[in-house]
Parts: C-alpha cells; structure tokens; sequence
C-alpha cells in the first residue's frame, strides 16, 4: 500500500483524480495511520480544488513535490515502510506485539 501511496502522489493527474484515487487507497488500507495520514491529504487537496482561482481547472498535476506540510508527512510515512521492505500486514502485526520468529 505504501508503494502505491508514492506512486499515485506521482502520478500526473487532476486534483479530482487525486482525491479519488486517495481516497480508493483509504478505503483498501488496514492501517489506521495511513488512514490518517491520506485523510488529512484528501483535506488539503479538496480545499486546493475548492479554491476559486483553481475551481474548474483540469491540469494535471504530481503531488509528490508540492510543498504542503500533509503530503510531506504522508511522503515521509510511506517512505519509511519502503525503505524497510515491510508489507502493510507485518507493520500492522509488530504494531500489535507480533515479532517474527528467529
């Protein structure tokens, strides 16, 4: 879920399209602070897409780079997890006690 976190803020898409596909991911994570993490994007880009010199605009854009302190945070999030090669349930797991057998 976290390379598929990237790869959608990477993607060159309208603001629409970017909550939308956001907002897919929410829906399919397990991981509650995730969840938080996309939410307070799709916020912050929602009221980006509602602003009037924006409203109506369809050029497609890549998220990953913008400066906005909500997609830093999800970009530092997920990045964590790539970088150790965990999937989404192992995170899950030894956030819950799991360790792996040695």
């Amino acid at each position: 879920m976290y390379e598929k976190t990237i790869s959608t803020l990477r993607d060159m898409k309208t603001l629409a399209l970017h909550i939308k596909s956001l907002g897919e991911i929410m829906n399919i994570t397990e991981d509650p602070q995730l969840k938080h993490f996309l939410q307070n994007v799709i916020i912050s880009i929602q009221k980006a897409h509602a602003n009037p010199k924006i409203k109506n605009k369809s050029t497609p854009q890549s998220l990953i780079d913008i400066k906005d302190d909500t997609i830093s945070s999800l970009v530092k999030y997920c990045t964590n997890f790539i970088g150790s090669k965990k999937p989404e349930w192992q995170v899950l797991a030894e956030r819950n006690g799991w360790v792996p057998k040695s």
